[in-house]
């Protein structure tokens, strides 16, 4: 009897280090843009306040020793209209165009920072299938100017800022802002290719510019606008392009091979894309 128990307790005990040992995956997780750190006052500018790499003093913690970069997920909304105000309500987002409204109702419960059960382990994805690509930079790796070096720490601020001029020809920008002075500025550009994908945008520049080849729907497809969401009202005619977008914090966990780990996305606003020449 003694030794069935044993061998019981051996069998339990073996069976208890391999799942211990090769069955249990590591928790990874990166702490997310707070959304009142967030501050958009209209469509045409945001500011990021982004987190310090210090423990903050305030119940905030730094990204995590797993943390990356920063990655901007966006989307091209085509629109017939052109309405006063920030586009955080459900009719003005139904009026620039219902799949903006759409897109952003199905993206809320992933920006719910009180919920415990939000999976991001496929958040690219999870985008990309909403047709959200990321953001890139003209002349510059936007991994490399959203990195770790971005992080503000207890004496210096950093901030992003997202500008849309309401000037026609200027293009949006990127700046990076130390204790409210910018010291740093990118001109924003279009993704041209996704998860396995890639598509070729009009126009071939590829700024944050409202122009005829980016507000026709026709050209709205996965092989040309694959950014863009297209708009089937006539009236009033197509005119207009918005984009939307979110910030999470990426980087790798300490599996081999390393798997891509992210936080949860926050959601920045909607901007109005300035009149190309």
């Amino acid at each position: 009897m003694a030794r069935k128990l044993l061998s019981a307790c051996g069998i339990v005990f073996l069976s208890l280090f391999c799942l211990l040992s090769c069955g249990l995956e590591a928790f990874y997780y990166i702490e997310f843009i707070h959304d009142e750190y967030v501050a958009m006052s209209d469509v045409t500018r945001a500011s990021i306040r982004l987190p310090s790499r210090e423990s903050e003093g305030n119940g905030y913690s730094p990204p995590s020793d797993y943390f990356d970069n920063f990655i901007i997920f966006y989307r091209i909304y085509i629109s017939g209209d052109n309405p006063v105000g920030t586009i955080l309500t459900s009719d003005l987002r139904n009026t620039i165009n219902p799949t903006l409204n759409s897109d952003f109702n199905g993206i809320l419960s992933t920006t719910d920072k009180t919920s415990t059960s939000v999976n991001t382990s496929n958040l690219e994805t999870f985008f990309f299938n909403r047709r959200y690509y990321q953001l890139t930079l003209e002349d510059a790796d936007i991994a490399s100017v959203l990195s770790r070096d971005s992080l503000s720490t207890n004496s210096q601020l950093r901030t992003i800022e997202i500008i849309f001029s309401p000037i026609a020809g200027d293009r949006p920008l990127l700046t990076l802002n130390l204790n409210g002075s910018p010291y740093a500025e990118y001109v924003l550009q279009r993704a041209n290719s996704g998860p396995g994908t890639e598509f070729r945008p009009e126009p071939e520049n590829r700024y944050f510019l409202n122009h005829a080849d980016l507000y026709d729907s026709a050209k709205a497809t996965n092989e040309i606008n694959a950014d863009v969401a297209s708009r089937s009202a006539a009236n009033p005619p197509s005119r207009y392009t918005y984009v939307s977008m979110y910030i999470a914090a990426a980087g790798k966990s300490y599996d081999m091979p390393p798997r891509n780990i992210y936080s949860q996305p926050t959601f920045i606003g909607v901007f109005m894309l300035p009149e190309s020449f």
